[in-house]
């Protein structure tokens, strides 16, 4: 019995728009290569399928592929210097597929292509219970077959030398089991990739948990300034209090002045009269004494100095 994926006498050399397609494809359609078995070999059929590329390749060729891309993705990305790639590496620069693959390989091609479904090839099912049974059978009987085809093409094509070793029979339909263990590297890459993330994620709160310090610390600052700011206006407060004290008590100082100059200029009042009608006697806390209209006009304008006195104070 033949498979369907038996090796092709001239292989089909991929142009750069189906690689560009099958990265953007593997990339969008990770959730279909769930490492069980036959899954990878489905979903690579699903790819190749919507590349329109069946019949020239194989799910073994694209996964191979893909796989030499990565590979040479990571030793640019992380070569043995610890000199990271797009730091200076020519080399990454001068890759066609690097950026693109640093694309799909940090998650920012999930949407790219469209997704797939693998089950939906009835072609693709996966092997019934027995052919399950007779896998390792079969596994001979197409080794032996690829050997006896390498073996003619060989002779019929002298110019071209094929080295047939006993073990690349068994490298092709090894594939499957490399493909598996590709795979755990590549969730071993996610997890670590994920981790990357939380740990950025991580530096950023302590980031901001810094600034609200920072922004705490501000303003405690500014409440300790309004507290000195409260204590001078209470000071100040207090001391215009002591101020309209003072001012009052002046105030009434200079009312009761006023009142003494009220009676003195009374007084004089009287005592003008009584030097029109006559000389009398003036009635005072002094010995009475006889006025005359001289005395009285200097008394009148200390009176009156007096009187300024007090409007200016």
């Amino acid at each position: 019995m033949e498979s369907k994926e038996s090796v092709m006498p001239y292989p089909y050399k991929m142009t750069d728009e189906d690689t560009a397609n099958l990265i953007k494809l593997r990339a969008s359609n990770e959730a279909l290569f769930t490492g069980k078995r036959n899954a990878s070999k489905l979903a690579w059929r699903a790819v190749i399928r919507e590349l329109g590329l069946q019949g020239k390749v194989t799910s073994s060729q694209a996964s191979k592929k893909w796989e030499n891309l990565k590979k040479k993705y990571k030793e640019l990305k992380y070569p043995p210097g610890g000199v990271a790639a797009g730091g200076g590496d020519v080399n990454a620069a001068s890759w066609h597929w690097f950026y693109l693959m640093n694309e799909a390989m940090e998650g920012r091609l999930s949407t790219s292509a469209p997704v797939l479904t693998a089950t939906s090839y009835g072609e693709d099912e996966p092997d019934s219970p027995s052919r399950s049974q007779s896998r390792k059978r079969r596994k001979e009987v197409e080794k032996n077959e690829i050997l006896e085809f390498l073996t003619s093409k060989a002779e019929r094509d002298e110019s071209v030398e094929i080295d047939v070793k006993e073990g690349e029979g068994l490298e092709m339909y090894g594939e499957r089991e490399e493909a598996e263990s590709e795979r755990t590297v590549l969730e071993t890459d996610r997890v670590g990739m994920q981790r990357v993330g939380l740990e950025r994620e991580l530096a950023a709160m302590d980031r901001d948990r810094a600034a609200l310090e920072r922004e705490k610390a501000g303003m405690d600052h500014d409440r300790a300034s309004v507290e000195r700011d409260r204590a001078l206006l209470e000071k100040d407060r207090a001391s215009m209090e002591r101020e309209r004290a003072a001012l009052d008590r002046h105030w009434a100082l200079l009312e009761k002045e006023r009142a003494v100059l009220e009676r003195e200029r009374a007084a004089l009042a009287r005592d003008k009269d009584a030097i029109r009608n006559g000389t009398v006697n003036v009635k005072s806390d002094t010995p009475a004494i006889e006025l005359d209209a001289e005395a009285l006009e200097r008394r009148e304008r200390f009176l009156c100095l007096f009187e300024k006195l007090i409007e200016k104070l």
